[in-house]
């Protein structure tokens, strides 16, 4: 009699195990047929990418790079990144920020990797909401895409600013 129950306690686990899997993974397929790439597409950004000067100086920032497919992945509809992956996205937020090159780390650049930050952050709370609307993924994926954006931009003024030689007359 004891073996019975024991068995049914199990499978009773087992199933509740499948159930929430089974839920994660429809929340997420929602989500990623809530939001599509041509929705993200029609958002409307100004959309800075970095210049061959910048993309040489952080050529061997790793945790960029990551970061810059995690932006494609976003502007192609995948979502899956922010899905369930807290502490993925703090480890990638920290490691980002201790990482910056010496050629680009300055007050405004590491402001702007804050911004991305945070807006990573809200886009991870808002995709893992139990009933997310379409407008504020959209609206949150727009922030982020701002926020990138405007990290790129400030990486191409920076490096702009550093190679003219500007004489000042005495």
């Amino acid at each position: 009699m004891k073996n019975i129950f024991l068995i049914l306690v199990l499978c009773l686990l087992s199933c509740q195990d499948n159930d929430s899997e089974t839920s994660q993974l429809t929340n997420e397929k929602a989500i990623n047929e809530l939001v599509s790439k041509a929705d993200i597409d029609a958002l409307k950004y100004t959309d800075f990418v970095v210049d061959a000067q910048v993309e040489k100086a952080v050529s061997g920032w790793a945790k960029y790079r990551e970061l810059s497919s995690i932006i494609l992945d976003v502007k192609s509809g995948n979502l899956s990144f922010f899905k369930s992956n807290k502490e993925i996205v703090a480890t990638l937020n920290n490691e980002l920020k201790s990482t910056v090159p010496e050629v680009v780390s300055s007050p405004l650049i590491l402001a702007r990797i804050v911004a991305v930050e945070t807006k990573m952050y809200k886009l991870e709370g808002v995709i893992n909401l139990s009933s997310p609307t379409k407008e504020s993924i959209l609206e949150t994926v727009k922030e982020l895409l701002v926020a990138y954006s405007n990290l790129n931009l400030q990486m191409n003024k920076q490096l702009e600013r550093e190679s003219q030689r500007i004489q000042k007359p005495y």
